[in-house]
């Protein structure tokens, strides 16, 4: 068996990054810098928290991903860990280009935004078309089964 010593430590001290991180904003320290400053910092952030609930999950459930009802281990928690991890840089990368659209190509943020949800949610409907319904909690007890 592993050590928890080093994820222990590590969620505690990307939590506190974190919160500090947070505080500095709040204190007004960042107001001055440049947006692409800001936006470092804030993806900084952003990554400390996301590392510090992939570590604490590791924690918590080391094989299991914890995502359907069985109590036995799926062997998937390190893939939703990656998963969490790489997830989040994307959307902080989609948010850095919308960014830089609007900055240096007039088009408006909230389109890019709205557009690359619209992407993304149709991404994953064709990838794996049972992301919504064949999973576990859209089977309920009054519904009747899916047929496939």
């Amino acid at each position: 068996m592993r050590s928890l010593a080093g994820p222990i430590v590590g969620t505690i001290a990307l939590a506190t990054v974190a919160f500090l991180g947070a505080r500095f904003v709040d204190a007004g320290r960042t107001s001055s810098w440049p947006t692409w400053g800001r936006f470092l910092w804030t993806s900084g952030l952003i990554l400390a928290g996301v590392g510090a609930v992939t570590l604490l999950h590791r924690i918590i459930s080391p094989e299991h991903s914890d995502l359907g009802p069985e109590l036995e281990s799926d062997r998937r928690g390190p893939t939703l860990r990656r998963g969490l991890l790489v997830g989040s840089a994307i959307v902080l990368l989609f948010v850095a280009a919308a960014l830089a659209l609007e900055a240096y190509a007039g088009i408006d943020a909230d389109r890019t935004f709205l557009g690359g949800i619209g992407v993304a949610l149709g991404w994953c409907t064709l990838r794996k078309p049972w992301w919504f319904w064949g999973h576990w909690k859209a089977h309920s007890q009054l519904a009747p089964p899916l047929q496939y």
